[in-house]
This record gives structure tokens, C-alpha cells and sequence, in this order.
């Protein structure tokens, strides 16, 4: 175990360089808000407001150490032209948590994958974790992903309470977040859908692409 373990870790490290390579020399967008879009009914559904962590699927890199064992919440971090995107694969409903509910000093960020999807070469995701400090999801990551300065790195920072986070053609920042985010007070928005409109549950990466493959 502690082999795979450590070739886990080395591949990881090594996703990480790829994904620094191809994002190198880009500009940064200053954002204030995560998001997430989902059918209408999932925010129908929600109990006491309360979006709750489920296990990460398969998708992404067959690799990727989260993948069936880390719950969260995914939400979306890049802009479009400067401004929330107007169309999601996800779904017609989209919420806006500000950024320093979840993402504070307390907080701990992670590098957990870089890959296109099967059939969508052009655009490429790079996966983050965001964690609590000290909760068992943190431990997890501490041991399977690799640490990333909140203040010093090009995917996602903060600093005091403004943040910034990667701006380049077809790539693509998602956060993972480990644990219950509330949205009471929050405004839901509507937005166009493309393709099915709802989480396919997991597309394995792109093999052979020479930008995210080790």
C-alpha cells in the first residue's frame, strides 16, 4: 500500500508539472464567488439549504486519488470573458457562495488531477481540494494530494480578502469542496444548458493527449 501510495503521489507531482507548463505565463481574473449549476429540482430538494458532500466520481485521470474516495461539493471557479459563464453542462440553476465563506485561513487547498475529457480535447480541468484544517477529509488529503500555497500559486489565491484564479483559453479551475456549504440567503440564477443538462457521473480522461497525459 505504501508503494502505490508513493507511485500515486509521483504521478500526481507530475500532473501538477504538466498542468503548470501548459498554464504558464497566463493571466489571472479576480473572482468573489464559487459556482455551482444544477437542475432546478436538486435545489428543490435540498434540506434546510444544505448542499452535502457526495463521494467523487470516476471521472477525470484513472488515477486521481479522489476518485471514489473523497466526498464534496463541486462548484466551478473560471470566468467567461470576465464574468460568470451563461451556459452549463450541468444544469438550468446556478448559486454564487462568496469566497470567504469556504476559502479562509482556516482553509487548505490541494492539486488532485489535470485532464481533458474523452472527446473534448480542446478544453482541459484542473481539479482542486479545499478543505477544513484538521478534518478527516484534510488528513486524507495531507497523505494523497499535493499541498498548494493559498497566496502563491496560479490556479486559485487569496490574499487578505481579494482572490484571483487562472485565466487561459480552454482550461478550465473546478474546486472540490469537503464539506456542508450552506446557501440560505443566496440567490439562485438561471442559465442556458448545453448538452444533457445534468452530471454524466464521471468521463475518463483523454488517452494520449500530450498536454495532461504522464
Amino acid at each position: 500500500m505504501a508503494t502505490r501510495g508513493l507511485r500515486d503521489k509521483n504521478h500526481l507531482q507530475a500532473l501538477l508539472a504538466m498542468a503548470e507548463d501548459h498554464c504558464s505565463g497566463s493571466y489571472s481574473d479576480k473572482v468573489k464567488g464559487l459556482y455551482r449549476s444544477q437542475p432546478e429540482d436538486y435545489f428543490d430538494e435540498l434540506g434546510n439549504n444544505i448542499m452535502t458532500p457526495q463521494l467523487k466520481d470516476n471521472g477525470g485521470d484513472p488515477l486521481c486519488p479522489i476518485n471514489g474516495r473523497l466526498k464534496g461539493v463541486f462548484f466551478g471557479v473560471t470566468l467567461w470573458n470576465g464574468d460568470l459563464p451563461t451556459i452549463s453542462p450541468y444544469g438550468d440553476t446556478r448559486v454564487v457562495v462568496p469566497l470567504e465563506r469556504l476559502f479562509d485561513d482556516s482553509a487548505r487547498l490541494y492539486f488532485a488531477d489535470f485532464y481533458c475529457m474523452r472527446g473534448q480535447r480542446d478544453n482541459h480541468y484542473v481539479t482542486l481540494v479545499l478543505t477544513k484544517k484538521g478534518t478527516k477529509a484534510d488528513r486524507f488529503c495531507r497523505q494523497n494530494l499535493i499541498p498548494l500555497k493559498k497566496r502563491r500559486n496560479m490556479f486559485l489565491r487569496m490574499k487578505e480578502r481579494t482572490y484571483k484564479t487562472l485565466r487561459k483559453n480552454n482550461v478550465w479551475v473546478e474546486v472540490f469542496y469537503t464539506d456542508k456549504v450552506d446557501i440560505s440567503g443566496l440567490e439562485l440564477d438561471q442559465t442556458d444548458v448545453i448538452g444533457r443538462g445534468r452530471s454524466s457521473g464521471g468521463i475518463p480522461k483523454t488517452f494520449g493527449c500530450d498536454i495532461c497525459n504522464v
